[in-house]
């Protein structure tokens, strides 16, 4: 029997909270570069694919951070996909700004150059996407960029199918907490996945509950 009311059923939270629903994620470590300003990086959990012709990501960024004005002087950005070696990085690039510091020399990240844009890959991540802007527009102080997918990467044999494979470190991220015992200390959680944790379900089991007619109209 369905719980009367939603008092019954849930338990309210902020909105802060909400965003705990919807992780695990593999966050972003973005990309830029300028030639004045050279490569970046800024962690990025605001973004989503956007379409598929032209494929294509939506990224959004503040126009406080130095991001934003590398990408608005050369409008290309890479999305690279960290593994769990590199929540430093992750911790870092979402909370130093590039003004103050070359986050990718601090860190010794060792870097690829892209192919069809002027803006490095980042060696040890999973893997990263290169794209070029090509269009954007503007919201409550910041702009959402439409990059189009020039080469995206994979280290090697890193999908299984089309599945991004398990036997990767993959850094899948659980959001961040302040410490229980010291309320000045921020945690970035993140959790471990192996094959074992892997399962499969698949799309005829729930189509065959169908009734007949959309039975045949939504199989394969």
């Amino acid at each position: 029997m369905a719980p009367s009311d939603r008092s019954n059923a849930f338990d309210e939270i902020s909105e802060m909270d909400s965003t705990a629903l919807f992780k695990p994620e593999v966050v972003s470590l973005v990309v830029s570069k300028s030639e004045s300003g050279g490569p970046n990086l800024m962690t990025a959990s605001w973004f989503m694919l956007a379409g598929y012709n032209p494929f294509r990501y939506l990224l959004a960024v503040s126009h406080e951070t130095y991001t934003y004005e590398l990408i608005e002087e050369n409008p290309e950005f890479v999305l690279a996909a960290p593994s769990r070696d590199m929540i430093d990085a992750l911790a870092l690039a979402g909370t130093v700004s590039g003004r103050d510091l070359d986050k990718i020399d601090h860190l010794g990240l060792e870097t690829v150059p892209g192919d069809a844009v002027d803006v490095p890959l980042l060696a040890d991540a999973i893997g990263n996407i290169e794209c070029s802007v090509m269009d954007s527009f503007e919201f409550e102080n910041c702009t959402y960029y439409f990059g189009s997918v020039e080469n995206a990467y994979v280290t090697a044999d890193g999908l299984d199918g089309r599945i991004l494979s398990l036997e990767e470190d993959i850094l899948a991220y659980m959001g961040s907490n302040w410490g229980a015992e010291d309320e000045d200390e921020k945690y970035r959680y993140h959790a471990g996945m192996s094959p074992d944790d892997l399962e499969r379900f698949p799309d005829s089991d729930v189509i065959e509950t169908l009734p007949d007619d959309l039975k045949e109209k939504y199989s394969r």
